[in-house]
């Protein structure tokens, strides 16, 4: 690279250093001298390189995994498949998200097979999952949205986002549910459910092979319902009331997997609880010890048969289903 000249780009200059040092394996007094700045300039340019943005370092810690707890687990609630991963995460929520959603990643690309209709429900794990699908993509994967729209602003973990990502990543063929998810009334709600669009997304969502969800808590810090304001304070407490402590495509059960008696669920639009229940695989991916409750009311409530979660929820699951 030639000397540094007055007036070059001040971020062209930062990306050319970082290429040298990351890319290149060039040392910082190469540098230096390739480009006739001195050495502790070239430091600060690398420091300023990551706070803008220019430098993205990931550190891909490996996953382990915890077998006698994936036995347990499995034995107790004869589930179909377990992933229990050594958290490592050291209380950073985001960091076992991320670990969560590469071994689900890794579980759905062991449950998916050519020709196969994927049901999918809405979570930030389920997004986390999908993003971290990087296989070989079966053919002839349907994927379909089985509940309907969160609100008018688009997020990432909404089941639209998720089914068109996967669709992308699977190369498959995607349906969809334009529809929101929480309306006014029962009234409204069934009138929705009545459209013909909406009944081929929700008999399409009936032939479903696998269904990947996340695991949805009523406690308000960790209800992405609540914190993203699609249901409301009276909604939440009504819920709470009812003893329920989590949900799974919408449907909101107590620590036992018992539904909830709420009228909130005769405004939702989507897949019906007996129909859920229906599908042969239903995947879930949820972690953390907030989550505990929820992880084992789906559980009991044969919401989910196959399961990624960490180590220390996971003993805390089997705690609280020997408690109740």
């Amino acid at each position: 690279m030639a000397k540094a000249k007055k007036g070059v780009n001040r971020e062209e200059l930062l990306a050319d250093v970082a290429e040298m040092y990351y890319l290149e394996d060039k040392t910082q007094a190469e540098i230096s001298k390739a480009i006739g700045i001195t050495r502790s300039a070239i430091s600060r340019i690398l420091t300023e390189a990551r706070q803008k943005g220019i430098v993205d370092i990931r550190v891909r810690r490996p996953l382990s995994f915890d077998s006698a707890l994936e036995d347990q687990l499995q034995n107790s609630f004869k589930l179909e498949r377990v992933h229990v991963i050594n958290s490592n995460s050291n209380g950073k929520y985001d960091a076992l998200r991320e670990r969560l959603g590469r071994a689900g990643a890794k579980l759905l690309e062991e449950l998916t097979h050519d020709d196969q209709i994927i049901g999918v429900a809405w979570g930030t794990t389920v997004n986390a999952t999908i993003e971290a699908y990087e296989h070989p993509a079966p053919r002839g994967i349907r994927v379909v949205q089985l509940v309907g729209v969160l609100g008018a602003t688009r997020h990432t973990y909404s089941g639209q986002a998720l089914v068109e990502n996967l669709v992308r990543k699977l190369s498959g063929e995607g349906t969809y549910l334009y529809t929101p998810f929480i309306v006014e009334s029962a009234a409204a709600a069934q009138i929705l459910m009545n459209d013909r669009s909406v009944q081929e997304a929700i008999t399409m969502g009936r032939q479903a092979n696998l269904a990947l969800s996340g695991i949805g808590s009523t406690d308000p810090e960790y209800c992405s319902l609540y914190k993203g304001g699609h249901i409301s304070d009276e909604d939440l407490k009504t819920l709470q009331e009812a003893g329920a402590v989590g949900d799974v495509a919408g449907h909101y059960y107590d620590i036992m997997g018992r539904p909830a008696e709420v009228e909130f669920h005769e405004r939702n639009v989507g897949i019906s609880k007996e129909d859920f229940l229906s599908i042969p695989l239903r995947f879930a991916v949820a972690g953390g010890l907030p989550k505990a409750e929820a992880i084992t009311g789906a559980i009991c409530g044969g919401y989910v048969n196959a399961l990624v979660t960490d180590d220390v929820t996971a003993a805390q699951v089997l705690a609280l289903a020997a408690e109740h």
